[in-house]
């Protein structure tokens, strides 16, 4: 009797300990998110002196989105450097928009900062101006492809670089306004292979005065676009784009 009792416990113990090994773990690591697109419209040309509409469709996957933190509008003379704000409302139809006026002529960079589910994107589309009078030109016209990126007096310095692949390396900005180092601005890198890709958002630290820094690794191989966005209040709120070749 009691060498079945212990022949059965064996044969119960080797049973629960096959059925243990025979459940898949649950995983723990959690879902990423789909990043959000943008769907700019904007007309490709306009009259002084009478309204367009500006729209902004923000989508998550199949999903619209309605509750963004943000969606602003700037409108931004490429030959006087002037530039504005207009926060937009969301209509029936769950789009963002505004009617907008140009007052001169000109070519215009519309711009749709959208900030939502922990994602921000910024697709900007070219307006041109006419029926009205020239807007003076400045010294400077504003571009998005060199080391320095100039609005409202804002400067973002980053170099494009070089790394391999599981390899750190420092991610550094250096970003002023008016020659003197911007303090306290929300400096983030958005990293992506492709805009279809995947984009992995990065918080920047302020290691000294104007100079953010992180370090990070890249995963992959190939040619990587870095866009650096840097925000102050209301007034700052500007970007530049470089790249960086992973081997």
């Amino acid at each position: 009797m009691k060498r079945f009792l212990a022949v059965g416990s064996i044969l119960v113990a080797l049973i629960l300990s096959a059925c243990g090994e025979n459940e898949v773990p649950k995983s723990t690591t959690a879902e990423v998110p789909e990043i959000i697109e943008v769907e700019l419209t904007v007309p490709e040309t306009a009259t002084v002196g009478k309204e367009v509409p500006f729209t902004a469709v923000v989508t998550q996957g199949d999903e619209l989105v309605d509750d963004a933190n943000e969606v602003k509008f700037e409108v931004l003379n490429i030959t006087s450097g002037e530039k504005e704000l207009v926060e937009a409302s969301l209509n029936k139809d769950k789009h963002y928009t505004i009617m907008y006026t140009f007052e001169t002529n000109g070519k215009y960079d519309i711009t749709s900062h959208v900030t939502a589910r922990d994602m921000h994107t910024m697709p900007t589309k070219q307006v041109t101006v006419t029926g009205g009078e020239e807007a003076t030109v400045t010294p400077e016209e504003p571009s998005h492809g060199d080391d320095h990126h100039h609005s409202n007096g804002a400067t973002i310095e980053f170099a494009d670089g070089t790394a391999t692949v599981g390899e750190s390396v420092n991610l550094l900005a250096n970003v002023s306004l008016s020659d003197v180092p911007l303090e306290g601005a929300r400096v983030r890198y958005d990293i992506s292979l492709s805009p279809e890709a995947k984009h992995t958002w990065l918080e920047v630290p302020e290691k000294e005065p104007g100079v953010y820094e992180i370090e990070y690794a890249f995963t992959a191989p190939g040619t990587y676009e870095i866009e650096v966005h840097v925000t102050k209040g209301d007034d700052i709120h500007d970007h530049v784009i470089k790249t960086y070749t992973v081997k």
